[in-house]
Formats: C-alpha cells, sequence, structure tokens
C-alpha cells in the first residue's frame, strides 16, 4: 500500500509548497476530517498501535498545529519535545524531537501548542517541515491533522495520494468532509500549475463562480483543455491518481455503512475523485474509557468491539499483512492477542 507523493520543482508563490526530490520508501497517510471531533486523533493513535503490532515501523505526526492533543493518547502530558522546539531551530531535524512511547515500533512527534501562530505557518517554515516529514525513517507515517481547511493543512493532506478522511455519521460531518476533498482538489491543481498563469486563472475562476455552486471538477477539466490541451492531460491524470480514504467512525446503524456508498457517488460525481472505502468504526463507550485512561483502545481494551473494528480496518480495509508472519492473511482478530501481549508494557 504505497503512497505516491506530488512534487513540483518550480519558484512558488509564499502559499505553494513544492517537493523537489525522490519518492521515499515509506507510506505517508495523513488523516484528516474537515471538522473537529470527528475522531482523527483517536484513529491515528489506534491505528499508529495496530501497524507496530504488525511489526512495522511506525511515526506518528500530531499536525493539528495549535490544537495538538495526540500525544495524550500516549499519556504525555507535558512533552519535553514538540514541533515547536523543531520549528524554533533549536534541533536540526525533525527526528530530534521523537518521542518513545510504550511499544518499541511506534514514536511520536507532538504538536506545537505553545508557540503563538504555530497554526498559520509562513511558506519557508512549512516547506522545512514538510521536507523533514518526507525523510523520517520509518515503514509508516501518520500525520493527524486539525479541523478546517487552511493551506497548511491541505498541503499536509496532499502529501500523499491516499490520505485517509475519517467521517462521522451525522449530515453535517458529512458536508464538511466533503468541503474538506473539494477544496484538497482545488488546491492540489492550483498548486501543480502554479506557473501556468492562465490555467491557475482559469481554476481560479471556476473555483470562485460555477465551483461555489454546483459545478462538477470535470467541467473543470474540461476548461482547462481549452486553455492548454497538455495541460488538461496532465490535469485529468491528477485526479485520475487521487485516491483517498474514507473511514466511517462512531457507526451505530447498520444504515449508516450504508450511507457511505451514497457519499462516494456524490464525490465521484461532482469531483471527479475516486474514494476506497476501507471500513468503520462503531460507537463504543469503550473508547471512551480508554480515551480517559490516556491509552489507545487497542491496548487498553483489545476484545472491545471497537478494537475487532480497528483490526479489521488495519488488515481487512487497508490490506496490512503481518510483517512477522504469525497472523493468516486477513486473520484481523488474532491481532488482539498481539495487542494483549503489548499492554504489559503499557
Amino acid at each position: 500500500m504505497s503512497s505516491q507523493l506530488v512534487y513540483e520543482e518550480t519558484q512558488v508563490s509564499p502559499d505553494v509548497i513544492l517537493l523537489p526530490g525522490k519518492l521515499p520508501a515509506r507510506v505517508i497517510w495523513p488523516v484528516a476530517g474537515g471538522k473537529g471531533g470527528t475522531g482523527k486523533s483517536t484513529l491515528t493513535a489506534n491505528l499508529g498501535v495496530g501497524l507496530s503490532l504488525l511489526g512495522y515501523k511506525v511515526i506518528l505526526v500530531d499536525g493539528d498545529l495549535g490544537g495538538a492533543d495526540l500525544h495524550l493518547f500516549f499519556d504525555q502530558i507535558a512533552p519535553p519535545r514538540s514541533l515547536c522546539t523543531f520549528l524554533n531551530h533549536e534541533v536540526d531535524s525533525l527526528q530530534d524531537v521523537l518521542l518513545p512511547t510504550a511499544s518499541e515500533n511506534l514514536r511520536l512527534i507532538c504538536g506545537g501548542n505553545e508557540m503563538i501562530g504555530t497554526a498559520n505557518l509562513p511558506f519557508a517554515a512549512k516547506e522545512r517541515l514538510l521536507r523533514h516529514i518526507l525523510a523520517l525513517d520509518a515503514d509508516y507515517v501518520l500525520i493527524d491533522l486539525g479541523a478546517g481547511t487552511s493551506f497548511n493543512t491541505l498541503d499536509l493532506f496532499t502529501l500523499a495520494d491516499d490520505g485517509i478522511i475519517v467521517c462521522t455519521p451525522e449530515p453535517h460531518a458529512r458536508v464538511d468532509a466533503y468541503g474538506f476533498l473539494k477544496n484538497s482538489v482545488y488546491r492540489r491543481l492550483r498548486r501543480h500549475f502554479v506557473r501556468r498563469e492562465d490555467v491557475r486563472l482559469c481554476i481560479e475562476r471556476f473555483a470562485h463562480d460555477a465551483g461555489r455552486r454546483s459545478g462538477r471538477i470535470r467541467e473543470l477539466l474540461e476548461q482547462i483543455t481549452q486553455v492548454n490541451a497538455d495541460c488538461g492531460e496532465v490535469a485529468a491524470a491528477l485526479m485520475a491518481t487521487y485516491r483517498p480514504k474514507l473511514v466511517l467512525n462512531r457507526v451505530r446503524h447498520k444504515r449508516h455503512v450504508e450511507e457511505a456508498d451514497r457519499f462516494l457517488a456524490l464525490v465521484r460525481e461532482y469531483l471527479s475523485v475516486e474514494m476506497d472505502y476501507i471500513g468503520y468504526v462503531r460507537s463504543d463507550l469503550k473508547i471512551v474509557e480508554a480515551c480517559e485512561r490516556r491509552r489507545p483502545l487497542l491496548v487498553d481494551d483489545p476484545k472491545a468491539p471497537a478494537a475487532r473494528d480497528l483490526c479489521n480496518l488495519i488488515v481487512n480495509g487497508l490490506g496490512i499483512s503481518d510483517r512477522l508472519g504469525r497472523l493468516a492473511p486477513g486473520d484481523y482478530r488474532r491481532i488482539a492477542e498481539l495487542a494483549k501481549a503489548e499492554s504489559r508494557f503499557w
């Protein structure tokens, strides 16, 4: 399950991130939701634990600049190092702010709440942060993103073609998730064509006019093609490789899962984006209790119903195999045994 990263080798305006270089071997999965309270941090923490249980080196990055809380899942009340340590140039590398967890394979980069203005990084600081994220030494890097559609959040999400969107069953959560995806599409296209003023203006006009109503992205692609046929082909290819993943969280009824198909169809019709639905996590009081104990659910109560959903999501939804060969393909139930053994160290 590899992430295909987007790079551009151009001079850019201050709000555009361009990262020259080679594709790293690691998998990077940003986790977003469009709004607050969808369970992004909970999912990120538990996915990190699950991947580490399967033998992979995992780094969790709290990318919620200004509202970081991922460290609380690992009982780190006052982390000695954070992104602020890095952004203030107190260290040279993002590797220098890594913090250990109870799992040998899992490390954490805490967010920065203590520095005023962290949530609105200037271009140079943001570019430096993204470069160092891409250089992290891990099999999987998961980035817990904040709410909203700031350039910081969108640029972190579009580091990968297959970032994860977390959505709860409520209608307004679906609206916010759709809005986030829509903004990520415009950001992705605008960033790529930053040197083509004619194409960039075409994108901006569409976003301001038809895009604010019910304009379909395929109409934008047609307009880009009219401006320049080659750019039209590139834009279509950018959209063809963009495949975010959808996770439904706090599911209470079967109909909530069935609504996922309608959401995917809407995204396909209006945004020209093919999403992959990878699973759901049911509403479970055990998650709340684990949060109160400042522990991920997978080690706090690995046999809880929501924990089984998380294991199924990792093994079958994401298609992750056991690196050490202890589990049969698709056998997510036995992860609970690994988690129970791991919980002794937490």
